[in-house]
């Protein structure tokens, strides 16, 4: 598949590797020091685990280029995938907010066709082309969609495929 490479932002992988780097230091350094507390260890160990989880899951991020194309998407790196857009058969695309007001947050667009499932946030550059491309394909293929689906996109200006489905999300 030959088209434009996605990248997530530069600047928001930096910001998680700082902040794994941080949790996985302030939880991971005490625990050289805690003696003879089993539960203060395992509390400090299951911290420090996640911490390092976030931060592979942070690589798998910055190694992950996204190519689009008129055929399909590919993501190549991280954890790779893709399908032809003939195949795809579900588009949800979910607003996670982290405020109450719910002015601040960010956008996860899932994705699955061909047997595979992708997942992507809006910390990609060129987040708002995939989302209207899948969208294209999902019209092309007269996919449902569900009604927090439909309100995702007009929020982003994009209208909705085919009728309201049945599915939560």
């Amino acid at each position: 598949m030959s088209g434009e490479g996605l990248r997530y932002r530069r600047g928001a992988i930096l910001a998680d590797y700082v902040r794994a780097g941080a949790g996985g230091l302030l939880t991971g350094v005490p625990m050289l020091f805690v003696a003879g507390s089993p539960a203060t260890l395992a509390i400090l160990g299951v911290l420090t685990a996640l911490f390092l989880l976030f931060g592979f899951r942070t690589l798998i991020r910055h190694l992950t280029v996204v190519t689009l194309s008129a055929e399909g998407i590919k993501v190549h790196g991280g954890l790779g995938g893709g399908f032809a857009w003939r195949e795809l058969d579900q588009l949800k695309l979910g607003y996670y907010t982290t405020r109450r007001d719910r002015q601040g947050g960010w956008m996860q667009l899932a994705l699955r066709g061909g047997g595979k499932r992708l997942k992507f946030d809006s910390s990609l550059e060129g987040f708002d082309r995939l989302v209207r491309q899948s969208v294209a394909a999902a019209v092309a293929n007269d996919l449902p969609v569900s009604d927090a689906t439909r309100a995702n996109l007009a929020s982003m200006d994009i209208p909705a495929p085919g009728p309201a489905s049945q599915a939560l999300g």
